[in-house]
Protein backbone atom coordinates (compact mmCIF):
# COMPACT_ATOMS: atom_id res chain seq x y z
CA UNK A 1 0.00 0.00 0.00
CA UNK A 2 1.43 3.39 -0.93
CA UNK A 3 1.81 6.21 1.60
CA UNK A 4 -0.92 8.24 -0.12
CA UNK A 5 -3.37 5.30 0.08
CA UNK A 6 -2.49 4.77 3.75
CA UNK A 7 -3.03 8.48 4.43
CA UNK A 8 -6.46 8.41 2.74
CA UNK A 9 -7.43 5.30 4.74
CA UNK A 10 -6.42 6.95 8.02
CA UNK A 11 -8.34 10.12 7.15
CA UNK A 12 -11.44 8.09 6.26
CA UNK A 13 -11.19 6.12 9.52
CA UNK A 14 -10.81 9.37 11.47
CA UNK A 15 -13.94 10.83 9.88
CA UNK A 16 -15.92 7.70 10.76
CA UNK A 17 -14.71 7.88 14.39
CA UNK A 18 -15.63 11.57 14.64
CA UNK A 19 -19.10 10.96 13.19
CA UNK A 20 -19.68 8.12 15.67
CA UNK A 21 -18.42 9.87 18.79
CA UNK A 22 -19.68 13.40 18.08
CA UNK A 23 -23.24 12.71 19.36
CA UNK A 24 -21.82 11.00 22.48
CA UNK A 25 -19.50 13.93 23.12
CA UNK A 26 -22.38 16.37 22.66
CA UNK A 27 -24.48 14.43 25.21
CA UNK A 28 -21.55 14.18 27.61
CA UNK A 29 -21.35 17.98 27.60
CA UNK A 30 -25.13 18.36 27.83
CA UNK A 31 -27.17 18.42 31.03
CA UNK A 32 -30.03 16.19 32.13
CA UNK A 33 -32.27 18.97 33.49
CA UNK A 34 -32.60 22.73 33.42
CA UNK A 35 -34.66 25.32 31.57
CA UNK A 36 -34.99 24.44 27.87
CA UNK A 37 -33.57 20.90 28.17
CA UNK A 38 -35.11 18.14 26.02
CA UNK A 39 -34.56 14.51 27.04
CA UNK A 40 -35.36 11.21 25.31
CA UNK A 41 -36.32 8.44 27.74
CA UNK A 42 -35.95 4.67 27.25
CA UNK A 43 -36.85 2.30 30.08
CA UNK A 44 -37.89 -1.14 31.25
CA UNK A 45 -40.42 -2.08 33.94
CA UNK A 46 -40.80 -4.82 36.52
CA UNK A 47 -44.35 -4.63 37.89
CA UNK A 48 -44.95 -6.15 41.33
CA UNK A 49 -48.01 -6.47 43.56
CA UNK A 50 -50.29 -7.18 40.59
CA UNK A 51 -53.38 -9.38 40.73
CA UNK A 52 -55.13 -9.70 37.38
CA UNK A 53 -57.27 -12.49 35.90
CA UNK A 54 -57.31 -14.27 32.55
CA UNK A 55 -58.68 -17.46 31.07
CA UNK A 56 -56.40 -20.49 30.67
CA UNK A 57 -56.58 -24.02 29.30
CA UNK A 58 -54.61 -27.00 30.59
CA UNK A 59 -53.22 -30.01 28.72
CA UNK A 60 -56.58 -31.78 28.99
CA UNK A 61 -58.38 -28.85 27.39
CA UNK A 62 -60.08 -27.78 30.62
CA UNK A 63 -60.64 -24.04 30.85
CA UNK A 64 -60.54 -21.92 33.98
CA UNK A 65 -60.20 -18.26 34.91
CA UNK A 66 -56.99 -17.96 36.90
CA UNK A 67 -55.35 -15.28 38.96
CA UNK A 68 -52.04 -13.84 37.73
CA UNK A 69 -49.72 -12.93 40.60
CA UNK A 70 -46.30 -13.25 39.00
CA UNK A 71 -44.47 -9.94 38.36
CA UNK A 72 -45.19 -8.26 35.06
CA UNK A 73 -42.55 -6.95 32.69
CA UNK A 74 -42.60 -4.13 30.18
CA UNK A 75 -40.74 -1.44 28.30
CA UNK A 76 -41.39 2.07 27.13
CA UNK A 77 -40.05 5.30 25.72
CA UNK A 78 -40.89 8.97 25.88
CA UNK A 79 -39.70 12.54 25.85
CA UNK A 80 -39.31 15.14 28.57
CA UNK A 81 -39.01 18.93 28.49
CA UNK A 82 -37.75 21.05 31.40
CA UNK A 83 -39.46 24.42 31.78
CA UNK A 84 -37.14 25.39 34.61
CA UNK A 85 -34.55 23.74 36.83
CA UNK A 86 -37.38 22.37 39.01
CA UNK A 87 -40.33 21.51 36.76
CA UNK A 88 -40.65 19.41 33.60
CA UNK A 89 -43.37 17.67 31.61
CA UNK A 90 -43.09 14.28 29.95
CA UNK A 91 -45.00 12.05 27.53
CA UNK A 92 -44.59 8.27 27.86
CA UNK A 93 -45.68 5.27 25.81
CA UNK A 94 -45.24 1.86 27.42
CA UNK A 95 -46.48 -1.74 27.41
CA UNK A 96 -46.61 -4.36 30.18
CA UNK A 97 -47.39 -8.07 30.13
CA UNK A 98 -48.53 -10.12 33.13
CA UNK A 99 -48.53 -13.93 33.02
CA UNK A 100 -47.81 -16.89 35.28
CA UNK A 101 -45.18 -18.15 32.86
CA UNK A 102 -43.97 -16.76 29.55
CA UNK A 103 -43.19 -20.28 28.29
CA UNK A 104 -46.91 -21.10 28.10
CA UNK A 105 -48.36 -17.65 27.45
CA UNK A 106 -50.32 -19.01 24.48
CA UNK A 107 -52.37 -21.17 26.90
CA UNK A 108 -53.07 -18.31 29.30
CA UNK A 109 -53.69 -16.73 31.59
CA UNK A 110 -52.23 -13.40 30.58
CA UNK A 111 -53.05 -9.74 30.94
CA UNK A 112 -51.47 -6.72 29.31
CA UNK A 113 -51.76 -2.96 29.36
CA UNK A 114 -50.30 -0.20 27.18
CA UNK A 115 -50.57 3.21 28.86
CA UNK A 116 -50.05 6.47 26.96
CA UNK A 117 -49.53 9.27 29.48
CA UNK A 118 -48.58 12.87 30.02
CA UNK A 119 -47.67 14.53 33.29
CA UNK A 120 -45.38 16.77 35.33
CA UNK A 121 -42.01 15.98 36.88
CA UNK A 122 -40.98 17.84 40.04
CA UNK A 123 -37.32 17.95 41.08
CA UNK A 124 -37.11 17.43 44.85
CA UNK A 125 -33.43 18.26 45.31
CA UNK A 126 -30.09 17.87 43.57
CA UNK A 127 -28.18 19.47 40.73
CA UNK A 128 -28.68 19.31 36.96
CA UNK A 129 -27.36 15.76 36.48
CA UNK A 130 -27.83 14.07 39.87
CA UNK A 131 -31.19 14.57 41.54
CA UNK A 132 -34.30 13.09 43.13
CA UNK A 133 -37.64 13.80 41.49
CA UNK A 134 -41.36 13.02 41.74
CA UNK A 135 -43.15 12.03 38.49
CA UNK A 136 -46.93 12.01 37.94
CA UNK A 137 -48.30 10.32 34.79
CA UNK A 138 -51.96 10.43 33.70
CA UNK A 139 -53.57 9.03 30.57
CA UNK A 140 -55.30 6.12 28.87
CA UNK A 141 -54.29 2.46 28.78
CA UNK A 142 -55.23 -0.13 26.18
CA UNK A 143 -55.81 -3.48 27.88
CA UNK A 144 -55.90 -7.13 26.77
CA UNK A 145 -56.43 -10.47 28.48
CA UNK A 146 -56.82 -14.09 27.47
CA UNK A 147 -60.44 -15.04 26.75
CA UNK A 148 -62.46 -18.23 26.37
CA UNK A 149 -61.11 -20.84 23.95
CA UNK A 150 -62.91 -20.65 20.61
CA UNK A 151 -63.98 -23.38 18.18
CA UNK A 152 -60.54 -23.54 16.58
CA UNK A 153 -58.97 -24.36 19.95
CA UNK A 154 -57.09 -21.07 20.33
CA UNK A 155 -57.47 -18.46 23.05
CA UNK A 156 -58.73 -15.13 21.72
CA UNK A 157 -57.78 -11.79 23.23
CA UNK A 158 -60.34 -9.59 24.97
CA UNK A 159 -59.37 -5.98 24.43
CA UNK A 160 -60.52 -2.87 26.21
CA UNK A 161 -59.34 0.38 27.72
CA UNK A 162 -59.05 2.18 31.01
CA UNK A 163 -58.09 5.43 32.68
CA UNK A 164 -54.52 5.08 33.98
CA UNK A 165 -52.44 7.07 36.46
CA UNK A 166 -49.21 6.58 38.37
CA UNK A 167 -47.02 8.55 40.75
CA UNK A 168 -43.85 7.91 42.69
CA UNK A 169 -40.27 8.93 43.26
CA UNK A 170 -37.26 8.71 40.96
CA UNK A 171 -33.51 9.20 40.94
CA UNK A 172 -31.46 10.55 38.02
CA UNK A 173 -27.78 9.58 38.00
CA UNK A 174 -26.28 11.01 34.79
CA UNK A 175 -28.01 9.24 31.90
CA UNK A 176 -29.54 6.59 34.21
CA UNK A 177 -32.98 6.80 35.86
CA UNK A 178 -34.52 4.66 38.59
CA UNK A 179 -38.19 4.98 39.59
CA UNK A 180 -40.54 3.34 42.09
CA UNK A 181 -44.22 4.12 41.50
CA UNK A 182 -47.76 3.07 42.34
CA UNK A 183 -49.99 2.64 39.27
CA UNK A 184 -53.78 2.70 39.16
CA UNK A 185 -55.75 1.03 36.37
CA UNK A 186 -59.40 2.01 36.80
CA UNK A 187 -60.75 -0.90 34.72
CA UNK A 188 -58.40 -3.90 35.10
CA UNK A 189 -59.58 -5.98 32.18
CA UNK A 190 -62.47 -8.23 31.18
CA UNK A 191 -62.21 -10.47 34.27
CA UNK A 192 -61.26 -7.71 36.70
CA UNK A 193 -58.54 -7.75 39.31
CA UNK A 194 -56.67 -5.44 41.63
CA UNK A 195 -56.56 -1.91 40.20
CA UNK A 196 -53.22 -1.13 41.87
CA UNK A 197 -49.74 -2.40 41.06
CA UNK A 198 -46.22 -1.14 41.61
CA UNK A 199 -43.84 -0.52 38.68
CA UNK A 200 -40.08 -0.50 39.34
CA UNK A 201 -38.34 1.19 36.43
CA UNK A 202 -34.75 1.24 35.16
CA UNK A 203 -34.04 3.52 32.26
CA UNK A 204 -31.76 5.82 30.30
CA UNK A 205 -32.00 9.58 29.86
CA UNK A 206 -30.51 10.66 26.51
Amino acid sequence: MSISCLRRSLISAGIVVLLFFAPLTEKALAIDSGAGTWDFLLFGNMDIGDSFFGNSVNASGVQSVRNIKMPGYGFGFGTEYWFSDRIAARILVQANVFTNGFSNIKDGPFFGDAPITIGPVFKIFGNQNYFLYAPVDIGYAFTANSGVVNASGSIPVNTGGSFYADAGVGMNVRFITLEAKVAWLANPGFYGGNSLYFPLTFGFDF
